[in-house]
């Protein structure tokens, strides 16, 4: 019987001290604190999406050089045939096939490191790619500026 009067009044302490968190004023030092804690999680995830970029990247490269290696193989084996020519023609449409999937890489590869390094303003893009690196680089900035803003207060 102790117990369970015992088990009733914490829960209503706890919803007691719930309620009064839920509902009491918000001071600067508090919300700025806050949204120090929300910058420092928009880094955790930026860095997590970066790794990320940088290991599917990593698949494509090696997927890539794959690819060259055949098409080094297949244009070894045209030079060096004496046989059947519709069976040339055939490794010829195989090293065009080949080409364009070594290009399609290329651009995967090239637009990866854009989304991570970014990219300065070209012909091609002239408004430039902003990175993953210089996102993390503002947000530890504003991190910076937080701080010093929640040490005045």
């Amino acid at each position: 019987m102790n117990i369970v009067i015992i088990l009733l009044a914490v829960i209503a302490l706890s919803e007691i001290g719930r309620l009064y968190l839920t509902h009491r004023k918000v001071n600067k030092k508090r919300y700025f604190r806050q949204k120090l804690e929300g910058v420092e999680r928009l880094i955790y995830d930026l860095e997590f999406k970066a790794f990320k970029t940088r290991e599917i990247r990593e698949d494509i490269r090696k997927e890539y050089s794959m690819i060259c290696a055949r098409l080094e193989a297949t244009e070894k084996q045209i030079k060096e045939w004496s046989k059947d020519e519709a069976e040339k023609k055939g490794l010829e449409d195989q090293v065009t096939l080949l080409k364009r999937d070594i290009e399609r890489f290329e651009k995967q590869m090239l637009q990866l490191d854009n989304e991570v390094s970014g990219a300065k303003p070209t012909n091609e893009n002239p408004e430039g790619v902003m990175g993953i690196n210089q996102q993390i680089d503002s947000y530890m900035e504003l991190k910076g500026m937080l701080k010093d803003w929640i040490k005045e207060c």
